[in-house]
């Protein structure tokens, strides 16, 4: 493994980590609040955009990386993220409704959306092993999504398509994007997700304002998930293919599903365990192996 590789590998770990916390406290919100996906995301992602706007405003240099962002990368941080906004709030509607355990695998088939997207854009072949990975992934999936009690099949179904739409702007990213920049990216983001979900949530009649302790949560986890993790996760995207990016955070579904059982009393099922060890076990199939590039 090269130093290049061992970098973008702790930067996923980190990532991981910080979207973990995330998960965890806006699941808890959703426990505790009546509280809409998209109003949660916006006041979140609202209060941290607010609080790291001095961090980048008050340097020269950042305020010109911030520019140079813009003006390089611009169309496919737009796209990107209309992508990504989309995933989140179908996301979201899904964790209300559904045990941390169970969402936090199915999101993880993200790995698997980028593979399929390597072989059809990018020229990659699918090899035998990864043909067995997903063939396992499916059925772990089947074995999730059917979980009587702790995920329905509306809510199993929008958590797959959110993790395509998540998988598109990693695709996106490794395609027109030779170097990015990540806090940059992850600061303009902020912002398109700010003006997204208040359209959102003005178009469909929910704009609603919860209790400021209840914003000071979101925007805590906010600044861990939304920015801290995904600065580290763009940062990632210049030392590993598209394939390798969610290697480390195959970690990350182990360590919510027993927050949940600890925290949360989400009930320790078998089918759950099974389900998810098969989907993490397929995962690392498709993961852990030398692509070739179809000639």
């Amino acid at each position: 493994m090269t130093g290049n590789e061992k970098k973008g590998y702790f930067y996923v770990f980190l990532t991981g980590v910080f979207f973990a916390f995330e998960v965890i406290g806006f699941k808890e919100v959703f426990r505790r609040f009546h509280l809409s996906p998209e109003m949660a995301a916006f006041f979140g992602v609202g209060f941290a955009f607010l609080v790291v706007t001095p961090f980048f405003l008050s340097s020269a240099k950042r305020r010109t990386k911030v520019i140079l962002t813009i003006r390089r990368d611009g169309l496919i941080l737009l796209i990107g993220t209309l992508s990504n906004a989309m995933g989140i709030v179908l996301y979201y509607y899904a964790l209300k409704q559904t045990d941390l355990g169970p969402a936090a695998i199915l999101i993880k088939t993200t790995v698997l959306y980028n593979v399929i997207l390597g072989v059809v854009f990018l020229g990659e072949r699918f090899k035998d092993r990864e043909v067995f990975g997903i063939i396992l992934s499916i059925f772990g999936i089947y074995l999730i999504s059917t979980l009587q009690g702790q995920i329905n099949l509306i809510s199993a179904s929008c958590i797959l398509i959110s993790a395509f739409l998540f998988a598109i702007q990693s695709y996106l990213i490794k395609k027109y994007i030779p170097e990015i920049l990540g806090l940059e990216y992850a600061y303009l983001r902020l912002f398109l997700l700010c003006v997204f979900f208040l359209l959102y949530a003005l178009g469909i009649g929910s704009f609603a304002f919860p209790e400021w302790q209840t914003i000071v949560i979101l925007g805590f986890c906010s600044l861990l998930g939304y920015f801290l993790g995904r600065a580290f996760y763009f940062e990632a995207h210049n030392y590993l293919p598209i394939s390798k990016l969610n290697a480390t955070l195959l970690i990350e579904p182990i360590f919510l599903i027993f927050v949940g059982i600890l925290f949360m009393k989400e009930p320790v099922d078998l089918q759950k365990l099974g389900g998810g060890a098969i989907i993490l076990l397929g995962l690392y199939l498709i993961v852990f192996h030398k692509r070739k590039v179809k000639t």
